[in-house]
């Protein structure tokens, strides 16, 4: 067992310090970080397989006839109204959840996932609202061009319209806004991304931490977006080992079945193709709560970091277990 990591020290960091620190809370509290992950993870792998579901499942359901796209988004667009605010409503639940513990723990104090949760569910609807708020000033924009670039698509290819030369003109221009929303919604998150902390520490509404999270990321954008790409790079270098290794483990046991004579369909093999599927969910599984408690993590100690840089002061702690 690790030993827990002391309360941050009383003065700004430098870029290697914030990794460092984010790094020793992540391995003093790893199990905590990940059972408050467990949620959004296991939300996350369950919408995969709705959506994997919902496409494939028309298409093997007509076949050998061609299948029909009208049927498919017929089975896709409603689950993706129904899912899409239910995994909002849970990234709310959890981001206030684990940067809750992440505060906390950067000031010296552990809580448990009850006690997270409990945080968090105190004032859903605050911090539901707080991550529409933001979706809503980052990703508008790229939205509105998907919807623009997509829905005469989805027309076209349903037969609504007649000739798609003028889509196919349009392309470029459009891949260029897209672009361009882009850039803007990146500046937008890293604008934002001290809401969450800042509304649980200081106890503010939704705009209000708009507000104040886009005080406290004057001038540290481009740290904040280092630190969080270096995050996601080490996220992405883990996932793909993880992969190669899966891959390996895979060829291996099928060299193992053919070696032995292992027929297809057969009860060895189903069972093996099982365990394979299980075993890549899991890996899904944890490494998703990883990246999502390393990011949440990165949250709280950036906001500690930059209140100390525009107040010299830093955030009080709450007291164990207490409800903000």
């Amino acid at each position: 067992m690790n030993a827990p990591v002391q309360p941050a020290q009383p003065y700004p960091m430098t870029f290697g310090q914030i990794l460092d620190r984010v790094y020793r809370l992540m391995r003093a509290h790893c199990k905590l970080f990940i059972g408050i992950a467990a949620l959004p993870a296991a939300a996350m792998i369950l919408f995969v397989i709705l959506l994997l579901a919902a496409a494939f499942g028309p298409i093997l359901s007509q076949l050998p006839n061609p299948p029909d796209p009208a049927y498919i988004f017929h089975w896709i667009i409603p689950e993706m109204l129904l899912a899409c605010p239910l995994m909002m409503a849970v990234s709310a639940l959890y981001l206030a959840a684990s940067i809750h513990a992440a505060i906390e723990a950067d000031h010296g104090v552990t809580v448990t996932v009850r006690d997270a949760y409990e945080v968090a569910w105190k004032r859903a609807g605050r911090y539901l609202w707080l991550l529409f708020l933001a979706y809503m000033i980052a990703l508008f924009p790229a939205l509105a061009i998907e919807i623009a670039m997509f829905a005469p698509m989805a027309l076209f290819a349903l037969g609504k319209t007649g000739s798609a030369s003028v889509l196919v003109d349009l392309i470029p221009v459009e891949f260029l806004l897209y672009l361009a929303a882009l850039i803007y919604g990146v500046i937008m998150a890293l604008r934002l991304s001290l809401a969450f902390p800042a509304s649980l520490s200081e106890d503010l509404t939704a705009r209000a931490a708009i507000r104040r999270s886009g005080q406290l990321t004057q001038g540290a954008k481009g740290r904040i977006f280092l630190v969080l790409l270096v995050v996601y790079a080490f996220a992405y270098v883990a996932e793909m080992a993880g992969i190669v290794i899966m891959a390996m483990l895979i060829a291996f046991g099928v060299l193992i079945g053919v070696l032995f004579g292992v027929q297809m369909p057969s009860a060895v093999g189903i069972a093996g193709i099982v365990l394979a599927a299980l075993c890549f969910i899991a890996f899904l599984f944890l490494w998703s709560a990883l990246v999502w408690a390393a990011f949440s993590t990165s949250f709280a100690v950036f906001y500690r970091d930059q209140k100390l840089r525009h107040e010299g002061t830093l955030p009080a702690p709450l007291p164990s277990g207490a409800i903000a």
